[in-house]
């Protein structure tokens, strides 16, 4: 009799686990219900700078020209990353001094066409910059001179690469939403895997919408059919939090017809996220932009943002504001560089010459490093 009781006890439990629903499977996830907040009409007066302890501009110098269109890859006290759109390389001290600028794009053998991802081995002091045209990923030391480059091609678009040269991709073909790779190309692991009736169109779909963060260090992903928002390594997934997107969540069924285009009011469509220090950023398009901000502490809403019509067609001025101590502003939806301790925009001189003493409209951009 006792054995048989605990065949019954063990049979039980093994199917309540079963049927354990999403919500409890992510018990202990911060909760954020990003559908109930789609328009909550929050006053716009939230500001970047409310929630940052500290407030650094740091002026870029270099005898360099700095052109539009800069982008922040890596930022640390002592060492700052900043590449042109498709173009040159410069490396500064935690100053803002030049301490080297290069540009070798080209056709040679140690050349690249493209800065599609760049980053830092501090252990080694060299720049790892992949090059996603060519898919090759380039090595140079810290005086710009090439060390080595190796062949990249793994079948799908690079997402990430971690400064070991540690690589996070799409799937090319196969079974899962993504896959991370050691310097070497071997597979470490495939992550998220897809429902096995998925066809290759499906899986495509699924690629495309699934909002990606490859901003900073750290590789996020939420599945557009998904609710839980993974953070992926070279040593894993792990969850982050739940975002219930209700009714505006795309469906399985509707991947099956790649035809099928909801209404503009009735899927969240164009997603995109981050995280950083407590909080997360979530952005999705209904019939416009709807910009959130959340503090996963508590599961409330901080900031929230509907976007409006710009002057240019097919575009938006939305996110939120960051106030300069002269009373100038500006309005941004994501940082350009970000990891849990800090946040950095990169603005134009023009912005910034009346809170940066000495500064004129031409000199080249200006960092503000916002501290969490």
């Amino acid at each position: 009799m006792k054995k048989t009781n605990i065949f019954f006890g063990l049979l039980i439990a093994l199917l309540f686990s079963m049927c354990t629903s999403p919500k409890q499977q992510g018990e202990g996830l911060p909760v954020l219900n990003v559908a109930d907040a789609l328009d909550a009409a929050l006053p716009d007066t939230f500001t970047w700078n409310s929630i940052a302890k500290n407030v650094r501009m740091i002026p870029l110098k270099t005898e360099g020209l700095i052109g539009r269109g800069p982008n922040v890859k890596y930022f640390s006290d002592d060492l700052i990353i900043v590449t042109e759109y498709h173009s040159g390389v410069f490396v500064f001290d935690g100053e803002g001094q030049e301490i080297v600028s290069f540009d070798h794009r080209g056709m040679g053998p140690k050349e690249y066409l493209y800065t599609t991802r760049v980053n830092y081995n501090k252990k080694d002091s060299l720049i790892l910059l992949y090059d996603g045209g060519l898919k090759k990923l380039f090595r140079f030391d810290l005086e710009g001179k090439f060390v080595d480059v190796k062949s990249m091609d793994v079948g799908g678009t690079v997402l990430n690469i971690a400064p070991d040269g540690t690589m996070i991709t799409t799937n090319g073909e196969g079974n899962s939403l993504v896959k991370v790779w050691d310097s070497n190309l071997q597979l470490l692991g495939e992550y998220l895997p897809f429902d096995t009736l998925y066809t290759d169109k499906q899986k495509r779909f699924y690629q495309l919408m699934s909002g990606k963060d490859i901003r900073g260090e750290a590789f996020r992903v939420l599945p557009v059919c998904g609710d839980t928002v993974y953070t992926i390594t070279k040593e894993g997934v792990s969850p982050l939090c739940v975002v219930n997107r209700g009714s505006y969540k795309w469906s399985s069924e509707e991947l099956n017809d790649l035809t099928y285009i909801p209404g503009n009011s009735e899927r969240l469509n164009t997603e995109s996220m981050y995280s950083f220090s407590s909080y997360f950023y979530y952005e999705g398009m209904t019939s416009e932009p709807i910009a959130q901000l959340w503090d996963m502490r508590t599961g409330e809403l901080v900031a929230w943002n509907k976007g409006e019509p710009a002057e240019n067609p097919f575009t938006w001025i939305h996110g939120f504001r960051y106030v300069f101590p002269s009373g100038n502003e500006f309005r941004k939806s994501d940082f350009d560089y970000l990891n849990q301790n800090c946040g950095v925009f990169i603005r134009q001189a023009d912005e910034c010459v009346d809170d940066v003493p000495g500064l004129t409209a031409d000199d080249n951009p200006v960092l503000i490093v916002l501290e969490f």
